[in-house]
């Protein structure tokens, strides 16, 4: 009989955004710090207790570069600044700050298991303004201050190193009323554990558990970086009339990342994670020249590539090999479902139920696939996700890898290994050129703010272009600080944020960081900065895409709850979650947004993640914020509860500077679980085929506490007569 092994390649990639800002020495968001803390070391530590447990982990050397800067050379960043500085001696700025950022954190698994933590965030209100924290911070004593410094630190260490630790399980059960002193013992052990997470990676490797890959240095799209004209293969409609095309750059981007692993961990990269899984046939010829012999991506990369799409379980589970000009690598694909379901379903789940959901997902691909000795290749973010899981996923991880070191079939395997044993035996015909997110370089190309950020760098290559060489005689060093800005301005992470996909409570923080970076090479170089450098990127007034279109008409009953499923089934959905996906902010109020429309009104819903009551939502208002032919403003609150809810309806003056109350009638307002909407088309002046534009917000007197979409509009037609007919389907 032969060997039925199924092999598992987990692949963690560990990733974030390049915050510091090379002109001041600063960070600018903390979150390397505090991942570091809570998963760079957690990730890699659990498989000191499962020898049986090999997987591949990719390191981005711009995640190695900040790590070693906070290590070696006391990096810091603000919210660092104002930890260490002791609570007495807080400004009312410091302490606008520190009660803003502090809380970003997951609340149910990291602020409310600790009951002092979970108390300074109800004193400071679950949702707030940043107009109202100066107020709100004079309510605060300095001993708040300080176990708040405490707590949020404290907070973002990982359970393993917790339970290690003496001093850090007396501070958990202390709990408050910290000392000055117990706050550097907290900032000590994070600076101690964040000088263990890089060796620790390299005593594991050396010992054969785990493979360590790299990414292009500063995480870019490297495709795009080495011409963005690729793109429209995927997106041939897309609307720019220029190219970036800089190949120097992009073996730049390989080269340094290169360097950089085989000086950490005295050996050269083997596999390599095209940052987002982005691939073409043109830089195959780049890794292969730096020795890299393996790269991964998705499976509708893969799909596309074969052009078969039906059928997957016999053509994804194994490697092939993709050639160009004469360059080879081996290239494995992803599954989709099992990376998201760990990523983004089984956080929700009792740990032994995912992982029974895991094993039978496992068994019924290798039951179905005429592949023999399947690799089933599992690719995610390793840092992200388990913030949403209790205990840091511990739980989970532990049931999971207890399972896979017990299975007498599954087999978990580094991919290296894995193609040494069983190396590919087939070519692929084409790769096609896209990324791990529906199979194009959408997110990072397609959106208008995207392609303005694209010109905005390809202006700025133009310009070094033209006096790199005069910088380069006149000043090495400002050269090389030159070309890293530029480097770092190519990565993917500031269009992540950009067009209609993403959205933070931190997306401006991100454009002013990007276009930081690019005026840097202007302030290096002793050059004046242009102008539109100075220009948001952002655009306020875009139209957002929801993750769910309209499909066709609906006709809800205005009752306040989901009378049945089928009312709101053909709406356009906009979830509030995976709009902010990928970055940390407060807990929200506004869970969803339904809308959709008949002939005659536009329907509008609103769900909430505290449900709804007159005393929860006694201090909050609402309003609908509508933009057509002219401005419009619904505002109600929710006094009214299981009533007809009392509103406002205003139209604002050509001036834009006062509103003007209109009559209500005929606009319906009812709210028990849920806010449902009515508005006539006839009340907001609209014909058919018309845009309509709206927006939600959520106030807490006058202050502003959530806008959705965070920037932009959602945006809908009027319909016409034959809408119905255009858009009938099954």
């Amino acid at each position: 009989m032969g060997d039925n092994s199924i092999y598992i390649a987990f692949v963690w990639h560990m990733h974030q955004p390049y915050y510091k800002d090379l002109a001041t020495g600063k960070y600018e968001m903390p979150w390397v710090r505090l991942h570091g803390a809570k998963d760079y070391h957690f990730m890699v530590e659990l498989l000191d207790k499962y020898p049986k447990i090999k997987q591949t982990f990719n390191l981005v050397p711009s995640l190695i570069s900040q790590l070693n800067d906070y290590v070696f050379n006391n990096a810091t960043d603000t919210v660092f600044e104002l930890t260490e500085k002791k609570a007495a001696e807080l400004d009312p700025d410091d302490k606008a700050f520190i009660l803003w950022n502090c809380f970003m954190a997951n609340w149910d698994n990291m602020i409310k298991p600790y009951p002092r933590y979970f108390e300074l965030l109800e004193k400071r209100g679950y949702y707030v303004s940043q107009k109202e924290l100066p107020e709100i911070a004079l309510r605060f004593t300095v001993q708040d201050y300080l176990d708040l410094q405490v707590w949020f630190n404290l907070s973002w260490f990982d359970p393993l190193t917790v339970e290690k630790d003496p001093l850090l399980l007396a501070l958990k059960a202390k709990g408050r009323k910290f000392t000055e002193t117990d706050k550097q013992v907290v900032m000590t052990k994070q600076k101690e554990l964040l000088a263990r997470i890089i060796p620790k990676y390299k005593e594991v490797m050396e010992r054969g558990q785990i493979e360590i890959t790299t990414t292009p240095f500063y995480h870019p799209i490297l495709p795009l970086v080495y011409d963005t004209s690729i793109a429209k293969v995927s997106l041939p409609r897309l609307n720019m009339n220029f190219t970036f095309s800089a190949p120097e750059d992009a073996e730049e981007q390989v080269k340094r990342a290169v360097i950089l692993h085989e000086k950490t961990f005295g050996v050269k990269p083997k596999g390599l994670w095209p940052a987002e899984g982005s691939v073409s046939e043109d830089i195959i010829p780049l890794l292969s020249g730096y020795g890299i012999k393996w790269i991964s991506s998705d499976e509708e990369i893969l799909m596309h590539s074969l052009k078969i799409f039906s059928g997957k379980n016999n053509y994804l589970y194994k490697p092939y090999i993709v050639k160009k000009n004469g360059s080879e690598v081996n290239i494995i694909f992803r599954n989709k479902e099992l990376a998201d379901a760990i990523g983004f379903l089984y956080s929700k789940w009792d740990a032994e139920a995912a992982v029974n959901d895991f094993i039978e997902k496992i068994y019924g691909i290798a039951n179905s696939t005429d592949i023999q000795n399947p690799l089933i290749s599992i690719i995610l973010d390793g840092e992200n996700a388990w913030e949403y899981y209790k205990n840091n996923a511990l739980d989970f991880f532990n049931v999971l890898y207890d399972r896979l070191s017990k299975d007498s079939r599954i087999q978990t395997t580094t991919v290296s290994d894995y193609l040494e044993k069983f190396p590919p035996k087939e070519t692929l015909p084409y790769l096609y050129p896209g990324s791990w997110i529906n199979h194009d370089f959408y997110i990072w190309i397609g959106h208008e703010e995207d392609i303005k950020a694209w010109d905005y760098l390809n202006r700025v290559r133009q310009d070094l272009n033209n006096w790199k060489d005069e910088i380069k005689a006149r000043d090495p060093d400002a050269y090389e600080k030159i070309m890293e800005e530029m480097l770092i301005s190519e990565g993917s992470d500031w269009n992540w944020w950009y067009g209609d996909d993403h959205s933070s409570v931190q997306d401006e923080e991100f454009d002013k960081l990007f276009r930081k970076h690019l005026s840097n090479i202007y302030e290096f170089a002793g050059k004046k900065v242009p102008p539109y450098l100075l220009t948001p990127v952002i655009n306020d007034a875009k139209a957002v895409i929801p993750q769910i279109a309209v499909t066709g008409f609906i006709k809800p009953v205005i009752d306040g709850k989901i009378t049945n499923f089928y009312e709101w089934s053909a709406a356009g959905v906009f979830e509030v979650i995976k709009a902010g996906a990928a970055i940390h902010r407060a807990e929200t109020i506004t869970k969803a947004l339904y809308f959709g429309f008949d002939n005659a009104q536009l329907y509008l819903r609103m769900d909430f993640n505290v449900p709804l009551s007159v005393e929860k939502y006694k201090d909050y208002n609402f309003e609908i914020i509508i933009f057509c032919r002219y401005f419009y403003k619904i505002s109600f609150d929710l006094n009214n509860l299981g009533g007809d809810i009392l509103h406002d309806f205003a139209s604002q003056t050509e001036d834009k500077k006062n509103w003007i109350n209109k009559e209500t009638a005929g606009i319906r307002i009812k709210a028990i679980k849920v806010v449902e909407i009515a508005i006539p088309f006839e009340k907001l002046c609209l014909l058919e085929g018309e845009s309509v534009a709206f927006s939600f917000v959520v106030k807490k007197g006058a202050n502003e506490i959530e806008k959705w979409p965070v920037m932009g509009n959602i945006v809908v037609n009027v319909p016409t007569k034959d809408f119905e007919s255009i858009n009938w389907q099954v």
